[in-house]
């Protein structure tokens, strides 16, 4: 056999070893992703392109899929409902994550959440599992997440561009509260959590944020914790101009005696809204923002 007959046999041996090698062909070899600090202020590196993504809570789920990565994401916890897709997808678990079945899945990374999953954190990275930790405690903080994970997942475009729309949204927002805010102020505003005990939102929350971002002022923003009982005096004392329910239908508190003399009872201001879009930490924070103001300032989004 010449040298110019060995070349097609030399060039398909080349390409064998390297699929056996290297688990892919020549020009597809993983390429090492920019190192990323992560809520926790650990160094976080990944190979790209991630083929394999577990997300440990709903909000970051949410967060991945709107980075169109809804296709990588090999598992999730039973409470990721949105969007309808996530809910497919397989179960790690709940509230304890199921460790045996995350490492099962092996994934390239696993998005968590830093303040409340660090002992999965540390197990897995123990373990060898690459594991980002967001933590964030704001709407700002909420758009720098969504940046971490786009560029963790090599979808740093993607996120800069849903960044931009979200952010432009917000300003959108913001700007016609403040314009209702200087033609009639800001409404009081009650959010029930919870009834039996009645339970609110007090500063440090999303939906504190929001309600001011809205054009609202939140009867429990001197709380002095983020979600305190908050007894049904002071509420009558403060009298909301506008109550907002997550899980009581509107009907339930117009049915209270004792809460008749409220001003938003009065005169019909009670609202139910998914507690999902008030405070999950990922994109549709900004259609919770959007539903308050409505609610908040009637007419004033159009």
């Amino acid at each position: 056999m010449d040298v110019v007959s060995c070349r097609p046999v030399l060039a398909v041996i080349v390409v064998v070893l390297s699929v056996a090698l290297l688990g892919s062909p020549l020009g597809a070899v993983a390429q090492s992703g920019p190192s990323i600090i992560d809520a926790l202020g650990r160094e976080v590196k990944v190979e790209l392109p991630v083929e394999s993504i577990v997300s440990i809570a709903p909000s970051n789920t949410e967060i991945l899929f709107s980075l169109g990565l809804g296709e990588k994401v090999t598992g999730v916890t039973e409470e990721c409902n949105y969007p309808p897709e996530a809910k497919l997808k397989p179960k790690v678990g709940q509230v304890e994550m199921n460790i045996e079945k995350i490492v099962e899945i092996s994934p390239d990374l696993v998005v968590a959440v830093a303040s409340m999953q660090l002992p999965v954190i540390e197990t897995l990275s123990d373990l060898g599992i690459p594991v980002l930790a967001l933590d964030p405690k704001s709407l700002p903080d909420v758009l720098g997440s969504i940046m971490l994970v786009g560029k963790v997942t090599g979808q740093e475009d993607a996120a800069t561009l849903l960044v931009e729309r979200l952010d432009n949204r917000i300003r959108d927002i913001r700007q016609k509260s403040a314009d209702a805010v200087a033609k009639g102020g800001r409404p009081r505003v009650f959010v029930e959590i919870w009834d039996d005990p009645l339970m609110t939102v007090g500063p440090g929350t999303f939906i504190d944020e929001l309600i001011r971002y809205a054009g609202g002022e939140n009867i429990a923003h001197d709380a002095g914790m983020e979600w305190p009982e908050f007894s049904l005096e002071v509420v009558i004392e403060r009298d909301p101009d506008v109550i907002i329910t997550l899980w009581q239908e509107p009907e339930d508190v117009y049915s209270r005696p004792a809460w008749s003399t409220i001003s938003a009872c009065m005169t019909k201001r009670v609202h139910k809204i998914d507690p999902d879009i008030l405070t999950r930490p990922g994109p549709r924070l900004v259609e919770g923002l959007e539903e308050l103001l409505e609610v908040i300032h009637p007419g004033s989004g159009d």
